[in-house]
């Protein structure tokens, strides 16, 4: 084969490989675009359920927060109070199902880390009850503290101040 023959097929070469090159890629960026980003709560079920429910929380919240010079019973209630809040946000989340919850994965995480909040704030309360007060002791899990997590997974949702100084 001359040179001269050689040329056609060196173009239908080229051009199959730039197909396949630019199918690969394309196929790639989709496949990205529609993988769950681990970080971030994405379905729009659970960002819409979960705004609504946090807002009521923060107002529960609000409403049972005492000063830190309160009587230690009512100190005490106010926790209970506002821990009951939050445990009412997990039971309005788990009501959308552990299927929906589980296929956004930092949503089951964060209903995870509001309970470790909840049992955390239990502890100092009892201690606080017991005339024992110790300070609020809030796990790091993975490296990361417990009040960064629960406020960072795109969600407009953050811990309200009165639940981080009983």
């Amino acid at each position: 084969m001359s040179a001269e023959q050689w040329k056609p097929w060196a173009a239908r070469i080229a051009v199959v490989v730039a197909v396949v090159v630019v199918y690969v890629a394309l196929s790639r960026l989709w496949t990205f675009a529609h993988t769950d980003n681990p970080a971030l709560v994405e379905d729009d079920t659970i960002v819409r359920v979960a705004s609504s429910a946090c807002a009521q929380m923060r107002d529960a919240a609000a409403a049972a927060a005492v000063p830190p010079t309160a009587p230690i019973p009512q100190r005490v209630g106010a926790i209970n109070a506002e821990n009951d809040a939050v445990t009412q946000l997990v039971a309005t989340m788990n009501g959308l199902g552990q299927a929906r919850l589980q296929a956004d994965q930092p949503a089951s995480q964060w209903l995870e880390d509001w309970g470790r909040l909840v049992t955390a704030r239990d502890a100092y309360a009892r201690a606080l009850a017991a005339d024992r007060p110790k300070p609020l002791v809030l796990p790091t899990i993975d490296g990361k503290g417990l009040v960064d997590r629960l406020n960072n997974v795109g969600l407009n949702c953050r811990v309200p101040l009165v639940m981080l100084a009983p």
